[in-house]
């Protein structure tokens, strides 16, 4: 494993879009708004489209600790917004 960020949280607001996402090994929560998502047919986040970039210019990955389980990391993308993209879960 590399030294990617691993989210160990997520909860989207889906009336609001409102997007809060914590990082394993930080106290703090990054706040967005998604413009677009997509789930799968678990129910899982498998795409956000956010308002703003959450990722710095060196990281394409974060990978993701959910419910103590690892699973599917994002792919991260994006210069002006970021864009998080992962396969669905099986």
């Amino acid at each position: 494993m590399t030294n990617n960020r691993v989210i160990k949280q997520i909860s989207l607001n889906v009336e609001t879009r409102d997007l809060v996402i914590q990082f394993r090994g930080s106290s703090s929560a990054i706040e967005a708004k998604a413009l677009d998502f997509k789930k799968d047919g678990k129910g899982a986040i498998v795409y956000l489209l956010l308002d703003r970039l959450i990722h710095k210019t060196h990281e394409n990955l974060f990978e993701c600790v959910l419910n103590g389980d690892w699973e599917h990391g994002f792919m991260v993308s994006g210069c002006y917004v970021s864009e998080l993209n992962r396969t669905a879960k099986k």
